[in-house]
């Protein structure tokens, strides 16, 4: 297990490393932002042109909800029709942009029709930004909140990629996370997610355009799943689609490491991980919300 003292080696290595090629790289990671999100920028800018009426897609999440994942399936579910797929948080994630820059992207950028934005995993930069959800094809895709907390231990204290724009930020709270115990970090990071879930089980819930989806049941039920998900869209799917996607997914992990992005995958792993009294702390504040989502205490 790497240590602490190994980490700030590493990290003051690295450092000097970057600031010796920092003019290049730095040349060469903004010409790779620009051809990924070249999409994301235009429309960003107002020069993005649609010529469809497709409903948008809007599909929140969270992190450690296989986010991606399932970001990639949508867009391969929409790769017959003219919905262009946006990813503004991986957008913005790169660049390294504040809070302020991010709401004034998303209150530009979502628009009711033509578009998959995917993944949506902070409702503080654009729910409430949003006037019109109704107008909107909603998933909303979550995970028992007390896996998520055990699950963010290990991808920010171990295995979670740093851009450039986000390093000395991210690092310094790997630092932090690392001089820890995962109990400490679950109950400091629980008020954050505690306020997400609460924001997306009052705000979205509720309404008749919004599709709930759980990452255990993709991993428990992927077919039932995939079905349900594919039927609540307002578009018809290529059936060879659906069976590429089936026959791609895969859910084993055989040996739990900590610094893989997919270290495990099965439900429940709070029980495994946390103190008896950390599991009893985020029952009683999770109590409404795991209730109301389905989750045992």
């Amino acid at each position: 297990m790497m240590t602490i003292k190994t980490l700030k080696v590493l990290k003051r290595q690295a450092k000097q490393i970057i600031e010796q090629y920092l003019p290049f790289r730095k040349f060469i990671e903004q010409q790779q932002i620009n051809t990924k999100f070249s999409q994301e920028i235009l429309l960003l800018k107002g020069k993005q042109k649609v010529d469809n009426q497709e409903q948008s897609i809007l599909f929140f999440t969270t992190h450690k909800c296989a986010s991606v994942y399932v970001a990639n399936i949508l867009k391969e579910l929409i790769k017959d029709t003219k919905i262009i797929p946006i990813d503004l948080g991986g957008y913005f994630w790169k660049t390294g942009v504040s809070k302020e820059i991010i709401r004034e992207g998303h209150k530009k950028a979502l628009k009711p029709f033509g578009y998959l934005y995917a993944p949506l995993r902070e409702p503080d930069e654009c729910l409430t930004l949003i006037d019109n959800i109704e107008s909107y094809q909603v998933v909303l895709m979550l995970r028992d909140p007390r896996d998520v907390l055990t699950s963010m231990y290990f991808s920010v204290g171990y295995s979670h990629i740093i851009p450039t724009a986000q390093q000395d930020v991210a690092l310094s709270a790997r630092e932090e996370i690392l001089q820890q115990t995962i109990d400490e970090f679950v109950i400091s990071e629980m008020p954050k997610f505690l306020k997400k879930y609460n924001d997306y089980c009052q705000e979205l819930l509720p309404k008749s355009n919004v599709l709930l989806v759980k990452y255990e049941d993709m991993v428990t039920d992927f077919n039932s799943w995939l079905d349900t998900l594919v039927n609540f869209l307002k578009f018809d799917v290529n059936p060879k689609i659906v069976n590429k996607i089936i026959n791609q997914a895969d859910f084993t992990v055989q040996k739990e490491d900590i610094y893989s992005h997919k270290r495990q995958v099965h439900p429940g792993d709070h029980k495994r991980k946390l103190a008896p009294e950390t599991i009893e702390r985020l029952n009683s504040e999770f109590g409404e919300v795991l209730d109301l989502l389905g989750y045992e205490k």
